[in-house]
């Protein structure tokens, strides 16, 4: 349910649709697998946005939040989460209200 390699990152950022949030950007492109369920989630935090750990805790926080509302995503659909260096966002709930519009957005466009 990740993408890891290059090329599917680079296939999403050429093809994709982008939804801009609050130091973040959605970008989102059919994967063509047919799958209702085929969603896949790619995390890309530069290293202006600070030092590993709170790079990482970033990608954490999007991880768990694309586990718990995967539904709110486009089907069959490859999404890769970009994070701007002014990104700030500490807990779920945080990242649940940054989201939310977001996501709003994407299912009326």
């Amino acid at each position: 349910m990740r993408l890891h390699l290059n090329r599917e990152f680079q296939r999403v950022y050429h093809e994709g649709k982008r939804r801009h949030g609050q130091g973040f950007s959605l970008i989102f492109a059919p994967n063509g697998s047919g799958d209702e369920a085929g969603r896949r989630l790619g995390i890309s935090v530069r290293k202006k946005t600070g030092n590993a750990v709170r790079r990482n805790r970033i990608k954490r926080l999007f991880r768990e939040f694309f586990r718990l509302h995967q539904a709110r995503f486009p089907k069959a659909s490859d999404i890769v989460i970009t994070v701007r260096p002014g990104f700030v966002c500490d807990s779920l709930a945080a990242l649940d209200a940054a989201m939310t519009p977001v996501l709003r957005r994407q299912v009326s466009a």
